[in-house]
């Protein structure tokens, strides 16, 4: 009998910490087959509020050594035409946030309707059809058409990477590209978005074909009724004892500090730190958790925040879902960065790559 104890009390002892240990699917990176997805969140200052002067040929040393990493999947904070075709059609739920993000590229769209009677989903569906037949050497009328197929699914982004790829005598209103689809194309060429400064150049010089729009603003209705709530918390003292804190300065300011080549990939240097990830987070969400709030909205507007981060990882994570092993570099707003850097570093094939080292 005291054996058959001693043995049941050894059995307990030595399954009782593989009983109690949780789940974590990191515990999964090092027993894949094969080399791990590798995952670059590059932490941008939105170039929309960069200064009117701001000339893009100041961001060539960040492209040089975003180049070098050599990504096969570029993914930005653009919404798909999926996501802002659901937003309009849902209009009820998410007034003006459809028009707010996705009025440009709704007209754009529909600038081209009319030649290819098709919608947002066909459209789409006739892009991936498009891709799948890609050949290695696509003509100019090949081109046009798949620019103006990715305009008319919502993804101008990917259309502009097509467009520059054209010779410039090649950039006309033919094979799909209507007379209007020409303007507003070369309007990219002075607009301010770190989406096509950084993003499609790059996606040019690489010789890639589109690029992964992943930005969310399904979680915006959450704020929707709460906004009374949340004005009025941030005119509280917090708000204003924070924008003159000397620590969140630099962050603030990050925006004009683009004037030269070594000034901007200083600022796409320290953007992209560990620290400065941290500080900002808790400069902007610690913050509203950690003090009271009318009907607690500081803690609606962080949830609302954790949302729409955890929805474009998961639209990384579907973009790179069918090419594990690959490079992928992300550009997002820099607040992003320490969020995505969290949530990608549990998936069970990434690998999350120090930005600090590419940008050296």
């Amino acid at each position: 009998m005291k054996q058959l104890l001693a043995a049941a009390l050894f059995l307990a002892a030595a399954t009782a910490p593989a009983a109690a240990q949780s789940f974590d699917p990191r515990s999964y990176q090092n027993r894949v087959v094969g080399e791990p997805t590798q995952v670059l969140v590059l932490g941008s200052p939105h170039l929309s509020g960069a200064p009117e002067d701001f000339d893009p040929a100041v961001l060539e040393p960040l492209l040089d050594r975003l180049a070098a990493f050599r990504p096969d999947i570029i993914a930005i904070e653009a919404l798909s035409g999926e996501s802002i075709d659901a937003l309009w059609r849902y209009r009820e739920i998410y007034p003006e946030v459809a028009t707010s993000y996705g009025g440009r590229v709704m007209n754009m769209a529909a600038a081209v309707r009319h030649g290819l009677q098709l919608d947002f989903p066909d459209a789409e569906a006739e892009v991936r059809r498009t891709l799948a037949a890609w050949p290695a050497t696509p003509t100019p009328a090949q081109r046009r058409r798949l620019a103006a197929l990715f305009v008319a699914s919502g993804d101008p982004n990917s259309a502009l990477v097509q467009w520059w790829r054209l010779e410039p005598a090649e950039r006309i209103a033919e094979d799909g590209v209507s007379a209007l689809m020409v303007e507003h194309m070369a309007q990219y060429d002075t607009r301010r978005n770190e989406n096509h400064m950084v993003g499609a150049r790059l996606a040019v010089r690489l010789g890639l074909e589109r690029l992964y729009p992943i930005d969310d603003h399904g979680s915006d209705d959450v704020l929707m009724s709460r906004m009374a709530d949340l004005e009025a918390f941030v005119q509280e003292p917090w708000m204003a004892e924070l924008m003159a804190d000397e620590r969140f300065r630099p962050l603030r300011e990050a925006g004009n500090n683009l004037t030269t080549p070594q000034q901007a990939l200083a600022t796409y240097r320290f953007l992209n730190t560990p620290a400065a990830g941290r500080t900002d987070s808790d400069a902007q969400w610690l913050s509203m958790i950690r003090r009271p709030s009318p009907n607690q909205v500081g803690r609606t507007r962080v949830a609302e925040w954790e949302t729409r981060n955890l929805r474009q990882v998961a639209n990384i994570r579907e973009a790179i879902a069918a090419h594990p092993g690959t490079r992928v570099l992300v550009i997002t707003g820099s607040a992003h960065k320490p969020w995505f850097d969290a949530y990608l570093s549990m998936m069970t094939d990434v690998e999350v790559v120090d930005a600090a080292r590419v940008l050296r």
